[in-house]
C-alpha cells in the first residue's frame, strides 16, 4: 500500500460534518436507530459509503490510507453520517444492535466499497510516488 495520507482536521469533510460531536438524550436514540436500520439494508448502505468517497475525499485519503484502523467501521460511521446525521459515537452503538448476521452483512458491503477505493485511490497514489 501506499504511505499514510495526513490531513490538519481543520482540512477533514468529517469534522466540517460534525462525525465527532456528542450527541445525548433523545437525539442520541434517533440517531442510532436511523444508522442501525440504513445498515441493514445494504444497498442504501452501500450509496450511503459510495457518497462519503465522492464528497470527502481528503478525509478518505487521511483514514482509509491508515491500514492500523478499522477502515470498514469508518466508511461506515461516514456513509451513516452523510445518510442520517448520525455522529460517529451513534452509530457505534446502533452497530450493536444489529445480529451477527447483520453485523457481517454490513461489513461485505462495507468491503465492497473499500475495494472500489482501493484500487481507484491507490493506484493512482502509487503512481505518484514514482516521480
Amino acid at each position: 500500500m501506499s504511505e499514510r495520507v495526513f490531513f490538519h482536521y481543520e482540512q477533514l469533510e468529517e469534522f466540517k460534518c460534525g462525525m465527532w460531536r456528542i450527541v445525548r438524550g433523545e437525539e442520541r436514540e434517533v440517531f442510532l436507530r436511523k444508522a442501525a436500520n440504513l445498515m441493514r439494508d445494504s444497498r442504501k448502505f452501500q450509496a450511503a459509503m459510495e457518497r462519503a468517497l465522492r464528497e470527502w475525499p481528503n478525509s478518505c485519503l487521511h483514514n482509509l490510507t491508515a491500514e492500523s484502523s478499522n477502515r470498514l467501521a469508518w466508511l461506515g460511521h461516514a456513509g451513516c453520517l452523510l445518510a442520517t446525521g448520525s455522529p460517529e459515537e451513534n452509530t457505534r452503538i446502533g452497530w450493536h444492535t444489529l445480529n451477527a448476521d447483520e453485523q457481517d452483512e454490513a461489513n461485505r458491503t462495507a468491503q465492497v466499497v473499500l475495494d472500489k477505493w482501493t484500487k481507484s485511490n491507490l493506484t493512482k497514489l502509487d503512481q505518484l510516488e514514482l516521480f
